[in-house]
């Protein structure tokens, strides 16, 4: 008859058979590679702008010649054609009437100028605002040209300042407006077309 008791007895003294579980292989071991020291240097705010892009710099600089070449004539031209200006009214009003005249024609070209600069920043159109400039530049030429003598050469003179003070203003106004780039320019920031895509 089987006794269970009796054969867990002899089960310890039981030898291995075929079907006993190996032991498990030692793992081998893994050398710890040195670990690089950690820069917790915080970098200088700016400074990967100019690392990133060698061409930064020279552009920047460049704007910036562009921008106050612009703004020195600008400056010469109008206080030029101011002057003329004043000069006209003195031949009709008093002196201190005189001197406050022209802004009456620059007064005008002064605060379009002004729209004009923050349309461009905000990239929007500002055509009523370059009527105005166009109008009032206009008007200081032919106030200029009509009381300057009867000489081409004096014409010329006095006609020309007014519009080197419109053709630098909207130079410098060329510099703060963003535009569209070059087409490849753009092609190169959207990625290359894919097949079927127009």
């Amino acid at each position: 008859m089987w006794d269970p008791n009796d054969e867990l007895i002899h089960m310890p003294h039981m030898p291995y058979t075929a079907h006993s579980v190996d032991p498990v292989p030692p793992l081998p071991e893994v050398r710890e590679t040195p670990r690089r020291p950690v820069n917790r240097r915080r970098p200088r705010p700016g400074a990967h702008i100019f690392s990133g892009n060698p061409r930064i710099v020279p552009v920047v600089f460049l704007i910036t010649t562009i921008a106050v070449c612009a703004l020195t004539m600008l400056y010469w031209s109008v206080s030029y054609s101011y002057g003329q200006l004043r000069g006209i009214a003195l031949l009709v009003v008093s002196e201190h009437l005189a001197r406050w005249w022209p802004l009456t024609v620059y007064g005008p070209w002064l605060l379009a100028g002004l729209s004009i600069l923050r349309a461009s920043v905000q990239q929007r159109t500002a055509r009523r605002s370059w009527a105005v400039m166009l109008i009032c530049s206009g008007t200081a030429v032919a106030l200029c040209i009509g009381q300057s003598p009867g000489s081409l050469l004096a014409m010329v003179i006095v006609g020309i300042p007014p519009i080197t003070a419109l053709v630098c203003f909207r130079e410098l106004v060329g510099q703060f407006s963003s535009g569209p780039g070059p087409r490849h320019a753009a092609d190169s920031l959207n990625g290359p077309k894919q097949p079927g895509r127009p």
